[in-house]
């Protein structure tokens, strides 16, 4: 096998193992963003609710926050949620902590959110009524991804440079005629 040949496979397999690994973490960004905004009218049980923000933690890939506003008949005031989550000892993710006005959630409460708020659709519609989301697309799209994993960049710049490496190859050198 010529050694072009073999290290555009290698590249390809490199990036596209990459980028799978990365879609899962993708795929469970976008899962607990989407659990911890449903949570909110849960816990914020009176008004409307304007989210302004959504931010992952840099420290913690887990845990995101929201900045929030409530208005009610007789005025509005800022309210903040944090929610982490993990893998829980299934293999699920699970809502491990919740922390609402700056004060820990008891564990029966963190309970009884994650299963009969969380797990209950018609729950969730119902918060969804007075919910009200002001985030831009992109910044939901980076509180999903959060910061990204040190591998992926290393692995992105190893395929970047292969890839260098085979066009410069191909582009400064004459084919050879066999």
């Amino acid at each position: 096998m010529q050694p072009a040949r073999l290290l555009t496979i290698v590249t390809a397999a490199a990036i596209a193992s990459v980028f799978a690994a990365e879609g899962w973490s993708l795929a469970d960004g976008y899962r607990d963003a989407r659990a911890c905004l449903n949570a909110l009218p849960a816990l914020e049980e009176s008004g409307q609710l304007v989210v302004g923000s959504l931010t992952r933690s840099d420290d913690l890939p887990g845990v995101f926050e929201i900045g929030y506003r409530v208005t009610e008949g007789f005025g509005s005031w800022p309210g903040r949620l944090r929610c982490a989550f993990g893998d829980g000892p299934d293999n699920r993710r699970h809502l491990l902590g919740v922390e609402f006005g700056g004060q820990p959630i008891g564990e029966a409460r963190l309970y009884f959110l994650e299963r009969f708020w969380l797990g209950d659709p018609a729950a969730i519609r119902s918060g969804e009524a007075r919910l009200k989301s002001e985030i831009p697309p992109l910044s939901f799209l980076a509180a999903m991804i959060g910061r990204p994993h040190p591998s992926l960049i290393g692995a992105l710049l190893c395929a970047l440079l292969a890839l260098a490496a085979l066009a410069t190859g191909r582009l400064s050198g004459k084919r050879r005629q066999v």
